[in-house]
């Protein structure tokens, strides 16, 4: 009944997504004992083991006669559109995160240390996916470790990013179809001031090689509680974005956050990529990916002013 499966996902979407083209022959009698898909049901894509447990957002149905896509979302989808009003206070990230996921019902697996204190955090309406990953980001400017939250056994889990690389290679003599790369600096960052909390500046931190070479974008940063400023100031310094698209023979360790190995002599590409986001695509027996990778991991960070 299953004419194709895509599973997909990004690092500044959280919530992975599968979408299912089924089988659609009202008038067929030989379907009439397909199951029937129901909004709020839910779906398990098997691949060895689980790899996606989500539930279906919608249905839509209709006369002809061709496939009907339905769309589920991963169980992080609570997390993104659920809200609470909080303030902490000298809680780290980790006991934020416990906290909120036990008052929304959320299971969790492994969950990041830190050790950061946090002296005050105020979130008014947020989203329990942002309240987390602010938290996190608070650290970030502290520790310069990146951390991303995901969907592991149908709980959440919140790791180091640097920790998700699994020693895969994609290299054009092996499973590697296509590759293409794209360069901007639109998002350079080279120089950053430091302010107090009156306006007044305090501080500076400079790349002198990125300005020499691209000239100067300009930056700012706002002190806050109990982060070192010239750390969080550095950490906000950004090179020229490279973007390197790549469509492979299908490997399920593939997913936004990890990080392959790519080798192919056409581009001149040889070395450790970060995956940005990425589809899985499975359809008539055959699996293939696309994977969008930057030369630079990053985080989806998520700033407060409280």
């Amino acid at each position: 009944m299953v004419e194709k499966v895509e599973w997909s996902g990004d690092i500044n979407a959280a919530s992975r997504t599968a979408d299912v083209s089924i089988i659609n022959a009202p008038y067929d009698p030989n379907m009439a004992n397909l199951p029937t898909i129901e909004s709020g049901d839910f779906l398990s894509l098997i691949e060895n083991s689980e790899i996606f447990f989500g539930q279906f957002k919608g249905i839509e149905s209709n006369s002809d006669t061709g496939t009907i896509n339905f769309s589920a979302s991963d169980t992080m989808n609570p997390l993104l559109n659920s809200k609470g009003k909080y303030n902490f206070k000298n809680l780290t990230p980790e006991e934020i995160t416990i906290m909120v996921c036990q008052d929304i019902g959320m299971e969790t697996g492994h969950i990041a240390e830190t050790g950061i204190k946090i002296e005050s955090m105020i979130c008014d309406s947020d989203c329990y996916y942002d309240i987390i990953m602010k938290a996190y980001t608070k650290a970030y400017k502290v520790t310069g470790i990146k951390y991303m939250c995901t969907i592991k056994n149908r709980k959440l889990e919140v790791v180091q990013k640097g920790d998700l690389v699994y020693g895969i290679t994609l290299s054009e003599r092996v499973n590697l179809y296509n590759v293409s790369i794209a360069e901007s600096i639109d998002s350079v960052i080279n120089q950053v001031k430091i302010y107090d909390g009156k306006g007044n500046q305090i501080g500076e931190i400079r790349d002198e090689e990125s300005i020499e070479k691209y000239g100067m974008f300009q930056g700012d940063y706002t002190v806050e509680a109990g982060i070192e400023p010239n750390t969080a100031a550095k950490n906000l310094i950004k090179e020229p974005e490279q973007n390197l698209s790549i469509k492979a023979i299908g490997n399920i360790k593939c997913m936004a956050g990890n990080a392959v190995t790519v080798i192919d002599t056409a581009t001149k590409i040889q070395g450790l990529y970060w995956i940005k986001s990425d589809s899985h695509t499975w359809e008539n027996g055959v699996h293939t990916m696309h994977l969008d990778l930057l030369f630079k991991d990053i985080m989806d960070e998520k700033n407060t002013e409280r």
